[in-house]
C-alpha cells in the first residue's frame, strides 16, 4: 500500500516539473487529474493575447469545430463562449474578426487577419481594378486535391469572365495528369523531373515556388495546345513563355506557334531565373530544346497582357513544407517575372490522416513558409484554405477524421501568426459529411476525399463567390 501511495504521490508531483525539451520537441506535461479539470490553459503567443484580447470576449461559437474530441494544438488556450461551449483561442479570435465581415446567404466569409498590413487581401482586391490594364496574377498552391487543374480551371473561367483573360496559366514541363487535364492537351518528350517531395536527387539551390525543375536532352520538347472544350477562355492565349534557371552555361530553345517555326531564342546564363516569350494570338505552342547545355528548366505558360491569369500549381503528395526552403533569389526571381497578387495555399490532405498529432511541427513549417514568401514577395495577398471534409468508415458509418479537425486548428493558428487570410473550406463545403453527399451526387470520388472535375467546379464557385464578396464590401 505504502508503494502504491509513493508511485501516486509521484506521479502527482511531475506536474510541477518545468518543461524538457529534446531536440526541439516539448515533452508533453504529465497531469494525472486533466480530466477532471474544466479548464486547461497553456501559453500562447502575447502577441495574441494583447491585441485580440478584446475580440475573443465578443466571439460567436464555432459552427463546426466546438467539441474536445479532437487533437488540440499545443499552445492552445481553452476558453468557453457565452453558450458554454468549449472553444480554443484560434476559434475565439478567427469568429471575433469574422463577424466584422460583411455576410451573404451560402458564402462562407474570408477572414483576413492582417489588419490591412502586409499579406492580407487588399493587394489582390486592388489589382483587380486595373485588370484592364495589366495581368492579375494568381497562383493556387495544393496537392492532388487540385492536380489536372481541377478546381483552378472553374475559379479561373469565373475570374476571366467577370474580369477579362484566356489561357490556362503556367504549367510545369511535363505532367502525370496530362492526359486529363480539360483545360489544356499537354504533350512532352526528354525531360527529367526533379520534386520537392523526392527523397533522393532533388538540390534545394533549385527549389522555387512551383515545387519542380527539370533537366533536358537535347530535341528535348513540350507542346501545349489550348482546349476551349469545357472552359472556354482556355482555348487561346495572346502570349507564351518559356522558364528556366542559369545553370552555368548557354542553351537554346526554338519556339513553334501554330504549326508553324517562329524564332530560336539563346537561354543566356544570369544565375537568375529567365524567362523567352512569344507573343499573338497562339492556339498552339511547341518549345523544342536544340542546346540543352547545363541549363535547368522550370515551365511554360499560356497567358494574357490584360486581365486574370491563374496558375495551377499542384503537386501530388506535398504538404507545402518546400515554401521555407525556397531560396530568397529564386522567390524574388520569379516575382520578377511573374508578380503574384495573390497565392492560395491548399496544402494538408497528406498530413490530415495523422490523428495523435497536435500538428505543432507541421503547423511551424507552414508558417516559416508564409513568411518567407510574405519576406520576398511583399505586394503579394496570400490566403490560407483550410483542410477539407475528408471521411473515414467506422463502426457508427462515416465520420470526419480527427486528424482534418486538429489540421484545421493548426491552419488557423498559422493564419493568426503569419497576419494572412484564412477561408473554412470545411465549413463552406458543408462541415461533418458533406464530402459523403458528394460522392452520392458525384461530385467527389470513392475514396472520400478527392473531387471529381464537377466536384471542383462546385468548390471553385464557393471560393469564387468568398472572394468577390470580399471585393466587393472591401
Amino acid at each position: 500500500m505504502l508503494v502504491v501511495l509513493a508511485v501516486v504521490l509521484g506521479l502527482l508531483a511531475l506536474y510541477w516539473l518545468p518543461e524538457v525539451r529534446i531536440a526541439g520537441w516539448t515533452m508533453r506535461k504529465i497531469d494525472l487529474l486533466a480530466d477532471l479539470r474544466r479548464d486547461t490553459v497553456a501559453s500562447v503567443e502575447e502577441t495574441l493575447l494583447s491585441s485580440d484580447s478584446a475580440l475573443v470576449g465578443a466571439a460567436q461559437p464555432s459552427k463546426k469545430v466546438s467539441s474536445l474530441n479532437i487533437p488540440l494544438l499545443e499552445g492552445s488556450r481553452l476558453t468557453h463562449d457565452r453558450h458554454g461551449n468549449v472553444i480554443t483561442l484560434e476559434d475565439s479570435i478567427i469568429n471575433a474578426v469574422a463577424l466584422q465581415l460583411p455576410q451573404k446567404d451560402g458564402v462562407t466569409s474570408i477572414v483576413d487577419m492582417s489588419g490591412g498590413a502586409q499579406g492580407g487581401m487588399d493587394a489582390f482586391y486592388n489589382a483587380l481594378d486595373i485588370a484592364d490594364v495589366r495581368p492579375v496574377y494568381v497562383a493556387v498552391l495544393g496537392d492532388s486535391y487540385i492536380e489536372g487543374d481541377i478546381l483552378t480551371a472553374m475559379l479561373r473561367e469565373l475570374l476571366q469572365q467577370r474580369f477579362g483573360g484566356t489561357g490556362c496559366g503556367y504549367l510545369p514541363m511535363t505532367s502525370i495528369v496530362a492526359n486529363t487535364r480539360m483545360t489544356v492537351r499537354q504533350t512532352f518528350e526528354g525531360w527529367t523531373q526533379h520534386k520537392a517531395i523526392d527523397r533522393n536527387g532533388y538540390v534545394n539551390t533549385f527549389n522555387n515556388i512551383t515545387g519542380n525543375y527539370f533537366g533536358a536532352t537535347q530535341g528535348a520538347w513540350v507542346n501545349l495546345s489550348g482546349s476551349g472544350y469545357r472552359y472556354k477562355r482556355t482555348a487561346s492565349c495572346t502570349s507564351s513563355s518559356f522558364y528556366y534557371l542559369g545553370g552555368g552555361g548557354t542553351g537554346s530553345v526554338t519556339a513553334y506557334v501554330n504549326g508553324e517555326r517562329f524564332r530560336e531564342f539563346s537561354l543566356i546564363d544570369y544565375n537568375d531565373v529567365n524567362k523567352v516569350t512569344v507573343t499573338g494570338d497562339i492556339n498552339n505552342v511547341k518549345w523544342v530544346v536544340d542546346n540543352p547545355s547545363s541549363i535547368i528548366y522550370l515551365g511554360t505558360s499560356m497567358d494574357c497582357s490584360r486581365g486574370v491569369i491563374v496558375d495551377n500549381l499542384s503537386m501530388r503528395s506535398a504538404s507545402g513544407r518546400h515554401l521555407k526552403n525556397i531560396p530568397d533569389r529564386l522567390l524574388t526571381g520569379f516575382n520578377r517575372l511573374r508578380p503574384y497578387d495573390l497565392i492560395v495555399i491548399m496544402y494538408g490532405l497528406n498530413v490530415a490522416g495523422n490523428v495523435k498529432s497536435q500538428f505543432t511541427a507541421y503547423s511551424n513549417e507552414l508558417q516559416q513558409g508564409i513568411d518567407n514568401l510574405k519576406r520576398c514577395l511583399p505586394g503579394t495577398s496570400i490566403l490560407l484554405v483550410s483542410c477539407s471534409d475528408r471521411e473515414e468508415r467506422t463502426a457508427q458509418g462515416f465520420r470526419t477524421m480527427n486528424g482534418v479537425l486538429g489540421l484545421i486548428q493548426a491552419q488557423k493558428r498559422v493564419a493568426i501568426n503569419s497576419r494572412v487570410a484564412f477561408w473554412n473550406l470545411y465549413d463552406a463545403m458543408g462541415g461533418e459529411g458533406s464530402i459523403v453527399n458528394m460522392v452520392n451526387k458525384g461530385e467527389a470520388a470513392r475514396d472520400y476525399t478527392h473531387l471529381t472535375g464537377r466536384g471542383g467546379d462546385r468548390i471553385a464557385r464557393l471560393l469564387y463567390d468568398a472572394l468577390m464578396l470580399g471585393y466587393e464590401h472591401r
